[in-house]
């Protein structure tokens, strides 16, 4: 009879399990879709509120003139779909897709790990941008996660009171994960467990109003398909 670990992934993302605790119980996440599935809705329930948080307390960024701001509407991408209102579960903010990286990294932090190497692309296109807007993912995979690398460039200047995130996007079923706010750079890294990233096939931008909403605006700047490297 298999022997599930539902009771240990609360623990496991708050970091309370032991070193050995946390391999046994990891080791078992890589044979266990079940298990794996559960941390997926432990880690969202775990990231709301740190999303809620963060949402208040974004700083708004320095007031613009509306010339600056005004970007023309552009024809999308015609094998993407944006959501018009995408379900509460799937917006879980940075906070989900770290904190069960954290959980991974307890095991990595006391085993070999391999140098990190290229699992995958995405070139972003514009949607709602200007033409030149553009940009770029690399993912790369060390021994315990993924490290995917974002940078964008010509995006209008953001307006006040506004914000880019960054999404995971699985394009069939309109599946979204917030992995965090791009950095007004246009640069940005994120840390992602690799169970989570198997389930979506590419990356948006989003122009989100800074109201505190758990939702996707709507307004995407840029998307692109992840392919496999």
């Amino acid at each position: 009879m298999t022997t599930h670990y539902e009771e240990q992934l609360s623990a496991l993302l708050s970091g309370e399990l032991t070193g050995a605790e946390t391999r046994e119980v990891v080791a078992h996440l890589r044979e266990c879709g079940e298990c794996t599935s559960a941390l997926i809705s432990v880690a969202v329930a775990h990231g709301s509120l740190r999303a809620a948080r963060r949402s208040a307390v974004l700083p708004a960024p320095s007031p613009v003139s509306a010339s600056e701001t005004a970007a023309p509407t552009l024809r999308p991408l015609p094998t993407l779909v944006v959501p018009r209102r995408v379900p509460v579960w799937t917006r879980v903010a940075a906070a989900a897709a770290l904190v069960v990286a954290v959980g991974f990294g307890v095991v990595s932090a006391t085993a070999h790990r391999s140098a990190p190497s290229l699992a995958a692309v995405a070139a972003l296109h514009h949607l709602d941008a200007p033409v030149s807007a553009e940009g770029r993912v690399t993912v790369h995979a060390t021994t315990a996660e993924l490290q995917m690398h974002v940078v964008t460039t010509g995006l209008p200047t953001l307006p006040p009171n506004h914000f880019y995130e960054v999404w995971l996007l699985n394009p069939t079923s309109n599946k979204m994960l917030p992995l965090g706010v791009l950095s007004v750079t246009g640069t940005s890294t994120f840390s992602i467990a690799k169970p989570i990233m198997s389930q979506f096939s590419a990356v948006d931008i989003s122009l989100q109003d800074n109201d505190g909403s758990p939702q996707h605006s709507s307004t995407s700047v840029l998307r692109g398909q992840v392919i496999a490297a």
